[in-house]
């Protein structure tokens, strides 16, 4: 009984979810393309090795943010 529910509120929800069209085009682009906020990780100064990084926060007294990880960033692997 529970799953017929379900299925039913999810037919429902995706026959009244807006499609992209000429009319709303400019509404979906202001939905999709991130905000300033979402973008503040480009302005870091990254560095290109961790030795580099390491020398910059000797001088400077600042903490270092290595991120690293194992496999591809969006689970191809």
């Amino acid at each position: 009984m529970s799953v017929r529910l379900l299925v039913i509120c999810g037919l429902l929800a995706a026959s009244q979810t807006p499609q992209p069209s000429n009319v709303n085009l400019g509404q979906w682009l202001t939905l999709i393309r991130p905000k300033a906020a979402e973008l503040a990780f480009e302005s870091s100064d990254w560095k290109p090795t961790f030795w580099e990084a390491v020398v910059e926060a000797q001088t400077k007294a600042k903490p270092i943010l290595l991120w690293a990880m194992n496999g591809h960033p969006m689970a191809c692997t």
